[in-house]
């Protein structure tokens, strides 16, 4: 069976300006041509699903098809002057929580999110350590012309679910739905009535005590079965947290990173406070060892201001950047911890760095509400460095 109708059928229903009024169709149909007998025509093959505003919508291949529908069983036929009557939509995506997508000219391989976004499995070890060893038998290619219909969402830099996936968890069977920071409880009768496949499930090992829970999953909940995704899941993930950057060591007398991570995000955040504890040769003969401490982003902005270390002699200290630094959605920035070591430095003396995640200040959005929950949900690791 094909899908994306021929461009002279398109031309030939062309869609009205007046509501459909087509008889024994309803939202949520799956509805094409009636068969015109002719082996040699394809016409009568598309499908399209028909949405709550009176739109159809074609599947472009049996792939994005089959991720919303194990089969073609309730596809109503039409006539072509009944199929006129409706609006053309846009494409059908693939449904979230199933395939993995990418384009032959790019080396990029995403995973899905409802409303078509896409997140990008940064590394190989995060497409493992989601979608199992055989994660690369998910992949799909989609053509170039598809492609632009989705939208890019911030990449998942670790193993943390992209809302839509559905897991079994091994310790009790019980199937759960990823949403943003939670999951929602389904039990098989609801599995069924918002038809989950069991070949899209993702296992885990982990009881997922690191996703709260909400209300379970309700039978036939459009959020889940609408293949317009006019009715979708509408929470971004939690913001992401890593440390790419190893730094072993530091030269006296310059200006340089002491210290750096990233942030991905796909709700606007706004970075309030950052503490930052160093341990070690901080001061010597009554001077700071290191001067003009800031944070700067990727593009060299400075977030919060110079500071200087305060506590004269000591070996330990904790410093405190404030201020309001706006990410925009869905968006990755690289903040870097810069100062200058003195040239008195020792060198082989040691500093130990480390930012404090617990106090860690994020607002979200515009509204600046509070964020309470991030990646990883464990401390931050501590940079140790080695005077040259």
């Amino acid at each position: 069976m094909r899908f994306l109708a021929p461009l002279l059928v398109l031309m030939l229903l062309a869609p009205i300006a007046t509501r459909a009024t087509v008889p024994g169709v309803f939202p949520g149909d799956l509805i094409k041509l009636q068969s015109d007998g002719d082996k040699t025509t394809h016409e009568d093959e598309a499908v399209y699903y028909f949405d709550r505003d009176w739109f159809r919508h074609p599947f472009p291949n049996a792939k994005v098809y089959n991720s919303w529908y194990k089969d073609f069983s309730g596809i109503k036929e039409l006539t072509m002057e009944q199929m006129a009557e409706i609006k053309l939509g846009a494409p059908i995506a693939y449904r979230p929580g199933t395939r993995l997508i990418k384009i032959p000219s790019v080396p990029k391989v995403y995973a899905l999110e409802p409303g078509g976004v896409l997140r990008w499995l940064e590394t190989e070890a995060v497409a493992k350590g989601l979608f199992g060893d055989d994660w690369a038998k998910r992949v799909d290619d989609v053509s170039e012309s598809l492609f632009t219909s989705y939208k890019e969402g911030a990449p998942l830099t670790a193993r943390v679910l992209p809302t839509g996936s559905i897991v079994r968890r091994a310790s009790d069977d019980s199937l759960y739905f990823i949403e943003g920071y939670f999951k929602r409880h389904l039990s098989p009768a609801v599995a069924e009535s918002i038809r989950v496949q069991e070949k899209f499930v993702l296992r885990s090992s982990s009881d997922l005590a690191d996703y709260p829970d909400r209300a379970d999953v309700v039978a036939n909940d459009l959020n889940f079965t609408d293949a317009a995704e006019i009715w979708h899941i509408d929470i971004p993930g939690p913001p992401l947290i890593d440390f790419p950057v190893s730094l072993r060591s530091v030269e006296r007398g310059k200006e340089q990173g002491i210290t750096a991570f990233r942030v991905s995000s796909a709700p606007a955040i706004i970075i309030r406070e950052l503490r930052v504890r160093l341990t070690g040769e901080l001061w010597k003969n009554g001077q700071p060892m290191l001067t003009d401490l800031k944070f700067v982003d990727v593009a060299g902005q400075n977030m919060f201001g110079i500071k200087q270390l305060e506590t004269s002699g000591a070996s330990s200290e904790t410093m405190i950047f404030s201020g309001a630094y706006t990410m925009l959605p869905n968006t990755v920035s690289v903040i870097e911890l810069r100062a200058t070591p003195s040239m008195s430095m020792t060198p082989g003396a040691k500093i130990s760095i480390v930012i404090e995640r617990d106090t860690l200040k994020m607002g979200e959005g515009l509204s600046d509400a509070k964020i309470t929950d991030f990646y990883p949900r464990s401390a931050f690791p501590v940079t140790d460095l080695q005077v040259k």
